[in-house]
């Protein structure tokens, strides 16, 4: 039967890990990107992944007799494998929103909702912009690609059928969300330097004249000072973290 030959076997383990890989990635798992598109680019990725993979329809898992215990077996640490791969770009990806949040907070902009792209969680506007903004370097670049040629080779990293170490997986992804969360303070340090000093100022002048409403005349120049410093950074910020998701899927590969 052709459902129980081990090029069939293949390719479904293969089409399991490339389309939870494609669920969690951003840009591909985004909200406004329909589900059968989705769909049609995963089983595209798969199929082209599996005529790189020469001779693994040998392994033993695809040499066994197929029945229901050995599909679910082969999904489970398909989808667990996928996660591993794909969950730390994710993550990355959200550090960069938290970063954009609290940017926004810093320069007194956070009640301002921004539009929600890839992601049903609303998120202030500068978050939003620079959401979008990465997911489109994301693909321009061709990270995307670096990406899924990563997945064809985590087929020799992580075999087919094979149940990974749950404490070394928990463990490097503790380390891995310690390393985006010191990403995005570095990405918004200089936010929070200007912002401490003008709340620092602004909080001086307050104790020396107390007559004077000093939030309402400190917030014009905390918004539009912090804008001008986003001018002049924005565009390191997002340069530096297009090469930090570069340097990860390099160092996951």
């Amino acid at each position: 039967m052709v459902i129980s030959s081990p090029f069939f076997l293949l390719l479904f383990a293969v089409a399991v890990r490339t389309t939870t890989a494609i669920m969690l990635l951003p840009g591909f798992s985004a909200t406004q990107v329909p589900m059968r598109a989705r769909l049609f680019v995963a089983l595209g990725i798969a199929v082209s992944i599996v005529f790189l993979l020469n001779g693994k329809e040998q392994l033993p898992v695809f040499r066994e007799t197929p029945d229901a215990l050995w599909f679910l077996k082969v999904t489970i640490s398909e989808m667990v494998a996928a996660a591993i791969l794909a969950l730390p770009v994710r993550f990355l990806f959200l550090s960069l929103a938290f970063a954009g949040e609290m940017s926004t907070q810093f320069i007194g902009l956070n009640p301002i909702p921004g539009s929600q792209v890839g992601d049903t969680q609303p998120m202030p506007t500068l978050a939003a912009f620079f959401n979008i903004t990465a997911v489109v370097l994301f693909f321009v670049t061709g990270i995307h690609l670096q990406f899924i040629l990563g997945l064809a080779l985590s087929f020799d990293l992580f075999p087919p059928g094979e149940f990974l170490n749950a404490s070394g997986i928990v463990q490097s992804f503790s380390e891995e969300l310690s390393t985006f969360f010191n990403i995005a303070m570095r990405l918004t340090a200089p936010i929070l330097v200007y912002s401490v000093v003008v709340n620092l100022i602004a909080g001086i002048v307050n104790k020396l004249t107390p007559q004077v409403p000093i939030y309402f005349v400190s917030t014009p120049f905390l918004i539009i000072g912090g804008l001008y410093v986003f001018v002049l950074i924005g565009k390191d910020i997002i340069f530096d973290f297009n090469v930090a998701v570069g340097e990860l899927i390099d160092k996951m590969f």
